[in-house]
C-alpha cells in the first residue's frame, strides 16, 4: 500500500454518517478509526521494510531451493523458531549478518535435521553411562565454511575455549542437542554441549578435553 492508497481509504472511510443509523453511529465511528489506524501502520510497516532491503533478505522466509542473499551457497534456511546458535567469522555460507560479514543461525530443529550421531558414554559431569545425541561437530563446521582453520566455542556466561579442528577430525565430537532422548535445558548443561567420545576414547579423559567440553553453548567463531 503506497501513500496515495492511504488517503484514498481514510477518505473513504471518513465519509459522514447516515444519521438514520442513530446510536449506532459512535460505534461506527469507533470502527472506521481503528481502520484508518490499520492503513496508516502498514504503509509505514512497507516503507521500513522497503528502506532496509538487506535486512529483509536476512530474515525473510526462503523457498524450496532459493538462494539466500547473503549466502556463498545453498544451505541455510532462515530459522523458523528461536535461535540457540550463531556461528561467525570465517563464514562461507550464512542466513543473517551481511554480505561482508555473514553469519549462520541455527535453531533446534536445523541442528537436529543435519547428519547426528548418538553416544553412550561416561562424563565428568554425569551419573552413569548417558545417551546424548546431536550433530557431529565437523559436520556443522563444513555445513557453514569452506576454509575455517580453527574453532572457538562460546557459552551463556561468555566463558571460550578453543578446539583445535584436528579434534572433530579425529574424534566423533558432538554438539549434542539431547541427552537420552530428551532436549537439555539450560540448568541441565543445555541447550547445546560439547561432547567427546570418552568411552570410546579414554586418552580424552584429561584436563585439556574437559577444559575444551564447554556446555551451555551459543556460539561458535571459525578463524
Amino acid at each position: 500500500m503506497n501513500d496515495s492508497s492511504a488517503k484514498r481509504l481514510v477518505s473513504s472511510l471518513s465519509r459522514p454518517v447516515n444519521r438514520a443509523h442513530g446510536t449506532r453511529s459512535s460505534v461506527w465511528r469507533s470502527s472506521v478509526w481503528r481502520k484508518v489506524a490499520l492503513a496508516a501502520s502498514l504503509t509505514a510497516g512497507l516503507a521500513a521494510s522497503l528502506a532496509s532491503p538487506v535486512a529483509l533478505a536476512a530474515e525473510a522466509p526462503l523457498a524450496t531451493g532459493e538462494r539466500h542473499a547473503l549466502a556463498a551457497n545453498d544451505c541455510l534456511p532462515v530459522p523458523s523458531g528461536p535461535v540457540v546458535l550463531t556461528v561467525e567469522g570465517a563464514v562461507s555460507c550464512g542466513n543473517a549478518g551481511s554480505p561482508q560479514a555473514p553469519r549462520a543461525r541455527f535453531d533446534l530443529a536445523m541442528l537436529e535435521a543435519m547428519p547426528s550421531r548418538v553416544v553412550a558414554t561416561h562424563t565428568p559431569w554425569t551419573q552413569g553411562r548417558v545417551s546424548f545425541s546431536g550433530p557431529l561437530l565437523r559436520e556443522l563446521v563444513a555445513r557453514v565454511s569452506d576454509d575455517a582453520r580453527g574453532l572457538k566455542v562460546r557459552a551463556l556466561n561468555d566463558f571460550v575455549a578453543e578446539i583445535p579442528l584436528s579434534d572433530i577430525e579425529d574424534f566423533d565430537v558432538l554438539l549434542a542437542t539431547r541427552r537420552d532422548g530428551e532436549r537439555m535445558p539450560v540448568r541441565d548443561l543445555g541447550p547445546l554441549f560439547v561432547l567427546y567420545p570418552f568411552d570410546a576414547h579414554p586418552e580424552l579423559l584429561n584436563e585439556q578435553v574437559r577444559f575444551r567440553s564447554v556446555w551451555q553453548v551459543t556460539g561458535l567463531t571459525l578463524e
